[in-house]
């Protein structure tokens, strides 16, 4: 038996959970992209993701936590170790007030649809960001003038020594696009701090926003949403359009005619088709305007 059947039955023998092998990463991406993982595990609950974790260490197996796969491009090549999926582990979600507390397997959109349904305001003009709660915080997401440290409150995580912490906003560093949030550290959950509203009013909002989405947006086809930060005192979208990049194609991957700061998939687009289509639009742009833009996805496998 081999070392990959052997580790195999390990995480069978000690997971109620999902044990998937050599599974394609494009099911799980919002790309449709990238090749297999070795292991593509779903634990069942803290507990399992716990167990999980000291087998990782104990095999010295390299492991990545996926919440959504909406920020995220994954190589041809896939991931060699295990992928961790927080969709069942940390799916918790609870009011206390006007405090929300929520698993970071939770969607963003079903943090906002249950803190409406409670009239609570705050977190509306996030409407329409993909993923869950656990990598919109690690990203800071944000959009319409509205960041994820607007509302956050705190954050529960496994930290690099696999030691439980509450951790409160005002020691966590974010930025636009990012936070000191160690990237071996596992976000369990979040709470956020929101207020009582008029439920029409906040409905109102959401919809005026995902409106907007829906008409700037090629919510038609699989993307990762945008694909650059924007740089100081500009948009990376004005700047690809001013470029005259919009519909620059390289096999099935393609600048949105629509958004020029989304990469598309049409059809087929292989992991290497967007990462070269980044580098030419990188190069463009610094040549051009002598600005680097800096990629708002993450990379995984490369």
């Amino acid at each position: 038996m081999n070392h990959k059947s052997k580790f195999r039955r390990k995480l069978e023998e000690n997971l109620r959970g999902a044990v998937l092998v050599d599974e394609m990463l494009a099911r799980h991406t919002s790309f449709k992209i990238g090749g297999p993982a070795d292991f593509y595990v779903i634990p069942n609950d803290e507990r399992e993701l716990s167990t999980l974790l000291g087998l990782c260490r104990s095999e010295e197996i390299p492991r990545f936590i996926i919440g959504r796969g909406t920020n995220l491009l994954v190589s041809d090549e896939g991931f060699r170790g295990i992928v961790i999926d927080l969709s069942r582990a940390c799916c918790n979600f609870r009011i206390e007030d006007s405090l929300v507390i929520t698993g970071a397997g939770i969607l963003i959109e079903d943090l906002i649809t249950r803190s409406i349904a409670s009239e609570l305001s705050g977190g509306e003009k996030l409407s329409g960001i993909p993923g869950s709660v656990g990598g919109a915080v690690i990203l800071n997401a944000g959009a319409f003038n509205t960041e994820i440290k607007d509302i956050l409150a705190s954050v529960r995580l496994i930290d690099v020594d696999n030691r439980i912490k509450n951790v409160s906003k005002s020691q966590i560093v974010m930025r636009y696009r990012r936070t000191d949030i160690s990237p071996d550290a596992i976000i369990l959950e979040a709470s956020f701090n929101l207020k009582p509203g008029i439920r029409s009013e906040i409905e109102k909002i959401r919809t005026d926003i995902l409106a907007c989405r829906q008409a700037k947006q090629p919510l038609s086809l699989p993307s990762a949403g945008s694909v650059f930060k924007r740089p100081p005192r500009d948009y990376a979208g004005r700047l690809i359009e001013e470029a005259r990049l919009k519909g620059l194609r390289i096999g099935d991957a393609m600048v949105s005619e629509k958004h020029a700061n989304f990469i598309v998939n049409c059809g087929a687009a292989s992991a290497s088709d967007v990462y070269r289509l980044i580098t030419e639009i990188q190069e463009v742009i610094l040549k051009r305007f002598g600005i680097s833009l800096e990629p708002e996805i993450r990379l995984l496998g490369f």
